[in-house]
C-alpha cells in the first residue's frame, strides 16, 4: 500500500489533528530517560557495596549470567571523593559535547544525531556495571561517556519548541505540562509557545520519578543493582528508536542554491493543514532575527536571571543527586524505602506547577514587576528556608526530616511564574537565547553540588551535612534578593526593533533553532 494510504488513514484515526502531541510526547520521553540514565549510580551507590550470594557452577549458565554473576561477587565501596567524582563526570562530560552536537544537527539535523545520542546512552548504561568490575577509573570514563547523552537534550528542546508548538497561554501551560505528559492529552486547544522551559521541568521530575523506585526494587531483590542499568538501557533503546521512525522530516529547498533539512510540522505528512494552522497562528513569519548580544551580558535583569537560574538548579541538583544517600545514610530508612521516599517529591512537585502556574496567569490584584517577585520569593526563598529547617532536624526525627524535603522540592515548582517568567516577558523574542544558557547553568550546577558535598562531607555524619545545607540556604536566598532588586515584568528597550544594535554586537543564527555567537 502506498504511503499515502496510511497518512489518510493515520488522519482519520484519533490523532487527528493532534501529531504536535505525540511528537512532543516522544521527545519528552527521550530527554527524561536520558536524564534517568544518569541518575541510576545516585542510588545504586548505596547498594553495590553489598556482596550477593549467587551460584556460578552450572554448566549450562551462558556468558551474560556468568558476567552478572562475577559482578555481583564483588563489593563495591567509593570514598566520599570518589563518589562525587563519580557524580560529577556526568556534567563535565554533558558540558563538553553540548557545543560540538549543537554544530554537528545544525548541519546534518536533529533526527539522526539525536537518535544515535541516545543509542550511545545506552550502551554506556548497559556497561556501567562491567566499568564498575574492572575499577574505579573505568567506571569514572564511563560515567564521562554517559553525561555526553545529555548534551542534545536542550538542542532539541529548542527545535520542537520552535517548530511544534502552539502558542498560548503562559506560566499555567509552563506549570501544567510538568505533570501533564504524566498522566493524559486532555488539553488540546492550548500550547505553550516557550514550551522548552517546560520540558527542563519535566526532566528534572520524570526522572527521578522512574528510576528511584525501580532502582529500590532491584537493589532489594535477587536480581541484583545490576539489572537497574540494564533495565534503563533497555528503555532507552526501544524509545529512541520510536524517535527515530516517527520523528519524520524530509528535504525540501529553502533556496535555489542551497537546501537544508527542515524538521516541521509544514514538512511532516502527518500534520494536517487544521493542525498546521493552529501550530502557526499568531507567530508569524519565522525569520532571523539578531539578538543584541553585547547589550543582553551588560543587563543587570538577565544578569540576575541567570544568577538566580544558577541557585535554582543548584537546589534541584543538590536534592535530586543526594536525596537517596542522605535518606539512607542520615536519617535512616531502609534500601527499600529510599527508592519511593526520592521519588515523592517530584510527584509532589507536580501538583505545586500546575497551581503555581495557573495563578501567576489569572492573577490580576498585582503587575507582573511584582508577580514575578512574588512568585520567585515563594520559590528560592521557600526552599532556602527548608534547607536552613534541614539544617538543624536531628537524626532522631527522620519522618519530619523526610517532609522538610519533600517540601523543599515542591515549593521550587513556583519558580514558573517568577525568574522563568521574568525571562520570558522581559527577553521577549529574544528568550531563547537567554533561557539557552540554562543548558549551561544546569551542567555547572550538577558539577558544584558533588563539590560543594564533597566540600564539607567525609564521613556522611549529621554536622557534615548541616554545612551542606547552610551553604545551599545562603546561595538561594542571597540569590533571591539579587532578584528582587533588578526583576522587571516588562520588555527591555533591545526588543523593540528601533533599538537593534549594529551588527558588530549581534550573534548570528544560522538557522532558528541553533544558536552560534559570532564574537
Amino acid at each position: 500500500m502506498s504511503l499515502e494510504y496510511y497518512t489518510k488513514s493515520f488522519q482519520n484515526s484519533k490523532l487527528r489533528h493532534r501529531t504536535r502531541f505525540f511528537i512532543l510526547f516522544l521527545c519528552l520521553l527521550c530527554l527524561a530517560i536520558s536524564q534517568s540514565n544518569t541518575l541510576t549510580l545516585n542510588f545504586t551507590i548505596i547498594c553495590m557495596s553489598t556482596k550477593y550470594n549467587v551460584s556460578s557452577s552450572h554448566n549450562s549458565m551462558n556468558v551474560l549470567d556468568w558476567v552478572s554473576n562475577r559482578i555481583l561477587q564483588k563489593s563495591y565501596v567509593y570514598t566520599p571523593s570518589e563518589s562525587n567524582s563519580l557524580f560529577s563526570a556526568v556534567a563535565i562530560g554533558a558540558m563538553t559535547a553540548v557545543y560540538p552536537f549543537m554544530y554537528i544537527i545544525q548541519k546534518t539535523g536533529s533526527r539522526s544525531v539525536v537518535t544515535l545520542v541516545g543509542l550511545f546512552s545506552a550502551v554506556t548504561t548497559a556497561l556501567i556495571p562491567w566499568m564498575a568490575y574492572l575499577g574505579f577509573y573505568p567506571l569514572l570514563t564511563m560515567r564521562f561517556l554517559q553525561g555526553m547523552g545529555l548534551s542534545t537534550g536542550f538542542t532539541l528542546i529548542g527545535i520542537v519548541t520552535r517548530q511544534w508548538s502552539m502558542q498560548a497561554q503562559g506560566a499555567f501551560f509552563f506549570a501544567c505540562l510538568s505533570c501533564f505528559f504524566q498522566v493524559t492529552f486532555p488539553w488540546g486547544g492550548f500550547f505553550f509557545h516557550r514550551i522548552g522551559l517546560t520540558f527542563q521541568s519535566i526532566i528534572f521530575q520524570i526522572g527521578p520519578i522512574f528510576t528511584m523506585p525501580v532502582a529500590g526494587a532491584f537493589c532489594t531483590s535477587s536480581i541484583g543493582w545490576p539489572a537497574v542499568y540494564y533495565t534503563h538501557s533497555l528503555v532507552t533503546i526501544v524509545i529512541f528508536s520510536t524517535f527515530f521512525v516517527f520523528y519524520r522530516y524530509r528535504l525540501i529547498k529553502e533556496t535555489t542554491v542551497t537546501e537544508k533539512f527542515r524538521e516541521s510540522p509544514v514538512s511532516h505528512k502527518f500534520v494536517s493543514e487544521l493542525e498546521l494552522s493552529k501550530i502557526q497562528r499568531g507567530k508569524g513569519e519565522t525569520k532571523r532575527q539578531p539578538v543584541p548580544l553585547g547589550r543582553i551580558l551588560k543587563d543587570p535583569v538577565v544578569l540576575s536571571i541567570w544568577t538566580t537560574a544558577l541557585a535554582n538548579f543548584m537546589g534541584i541538583q543538590l536534592t535530586m543527586q543526594f536525596s537517596p544517600t542522605y535518606l539512607h545514610k542520615i536519617l535512616g530508612f531502609s534500601v527499600k524505602d529510599t527508592g519511593p521516599f526520592s521519588a515523592l517529591p517530584q510527584v509532589i512537585t507536580a501538583f505545586v506547577k500546575v497551581s503555581a502556574g495557573y495563578s501567576a496567569d489569572k492573577l490580576s490584584c498585582c503587575t507582573p514587576n511584582i508577580s514575578v517577585r512574588i512568585f520567585n520569593s515563594l520559590a528560592l526563598g521557600g526552599m532556602s528556608l527548608t534547607f536552613l529547617g534541614l539544617a538543624y532536624i536531628p537524626t532522631s526525627e527522620p519522618y519530619f526530616g523526610l517532609w522538610m524535603l519533600v517540601a523543599s522540592c515542591a515549593i521550587i515548582g513556583f519558580n514558573c511564574g517568577g525568574f522563568f517568567r521574568c525571562s520570558a516577558i522581559y527577553a521577549a523574542q529574544h528568550n531563547h537565547f537567554v533561557m539557552g544558557m540554562n543548558s549551561f547553568l544546569n551542567c555547572l550546577a550538577a558539577l558544584l553540588a558533588p563539590v560543594i558535598v564533597n566540600l564539607y562531607v567525609e564521613n556522611n555524619k549529621w554536622n557534615e551535612w548541616y554545612w551542606v545545607w547552610m551553604t545551599h540556604f545562603g546561595i538561594l536566598f542571597l540569590s533571591n534578593l539579587v532578584f528582587q532588586y533588578y526583576a522587571k515584568g516588562e520588555p527591555a528597550e533591545w526588543t523593540k526593533s528601533e533599538n537593534r544594535p549594529k551588527k558588530k554586537e549581534i550573534a548570528g543564527f544560522n538557522n532558528e533553532d541553533v544558536i552560534i555567537i559570532k564574537f
